[in-house]
């Protein structure tokens, strides 16, 4: 079974799935640039506060770092697993490469958002691992899903 293979209506469930899920995710990374426009100064901003008098922000506390990447470690985990298992039957993209877009992102997932705790209670520099991390956990997302909106949209083999 491919993704090109599928019966009519999962195609279609998959694909109106696969862009919802693509935009929920791209307002996520809006958000990301409108709080920090994509710069260590704006993250380590984000998590230990600044001392503007015209928009303050404190610092974050353990309770709010603990909600925060509880949340986002369980959602991500979620998104890239129903990614991933869609993914997986694609024909685009095999062996090592298909294995690595499936499985780093869990990786970057534990990076990134344990990350934060770093920056606040160790050291601000790890922000730019943060933003390696993340970007390619950004970049595994898209690849995973334009291949299958690709092949599910414009590979026709059997439906």
């Amino acid at each position: 079974m491919t993704l090109q293979t599928l019966d009519k209506n999962l195609k279609k469930l998959l694909i109106y799935y696969l862009i919802t899920l693509g935009i929920g995710f791209s307002l996520g990374v809006l958000y990301v640039y409108l709080n920090s426009e994509f710069s260590s100064s704006g993250m380590i901003e984000q998590y230990l506060g600044n001392n503007d008098e015209w928009a303050p922000k404190l610092p974050k506390t353990l309770q709010d770092l603990v909600s925060h990447t509880h949340e986002h470690i369980t959602m991500f985990a979620i998104i890239f697993l129903s990614l991933a298992l869609i993914f997986a039957y694609n024909n685009t993209i095999k062996g090592f490469w298909k294995r690595f877009l499936m499985l780093e992102p869990f990786v970057s997932i534990i990076i990134t958002f344990g990350g934060f705790f770093v920056i606040r209670y160790i050291t601000t520099n790890f922000s730019y691992i943060i933003m390696i991390s993340s970007s390619i956990m950004y970049i595994c997302f898209y690849i995973m899903l334009f291949v299958c909106l690709y092949e599910l949209i414009l590979l026709n083999k059997k439906n």
